[in-house]
């Protein structure tokens, strides 16, 4: 699926194309509540991850892992980081957006 597709889909809140499945799942369709709960977990990850990689009280292996994922679910959505209110930069600590929102941030340049 392309960006464009997501950002339709997260626009129109209309259902995601049929893919071929490769697993036993078929017919599978995403709304928009259902990525605005992809980015609640992402959301939840990302603070977990800052949390145990403060008190490293974790394997590192496993916390590599939540970061990884964390970072693939951000990338698949395309999830923001907030606007700074004073200056054109990303409040990286703050919960990021989707993409559509107001307050999502982008490089200069980047649609």
């Amino acid at each position: 699926m392309t960006s464009e597709e997501v950002m339709q889909l997260i626009k129109g809140d209309t259902p995601m194309p049929k893919a071929k499945a490769k697993n036993k799942i078929e017919n599978v369709m995403i709304s928009r509540s259902d990525i605005e709960d992809l980015l609640a977990l992402y959301n939840c990850l990302d603070s977990m991850t800052n949390e145990v990689g403060e008190t490293f009280d974790l394997d590192i292996s496993t916390l590599r892992d939540i970061q990884a994922l964390s970072y693939k679910v951000k990338g698949r959505f395309d999830f923001r980081p907030q606007k700074d209110e004073v200056g054109d930069r990303p409040c990286h600590w703050k919960p990021y957006v989707l993409p559509d929102d107001d307050r999502a941030w982008f490089y200069k340049g980047e649609t």
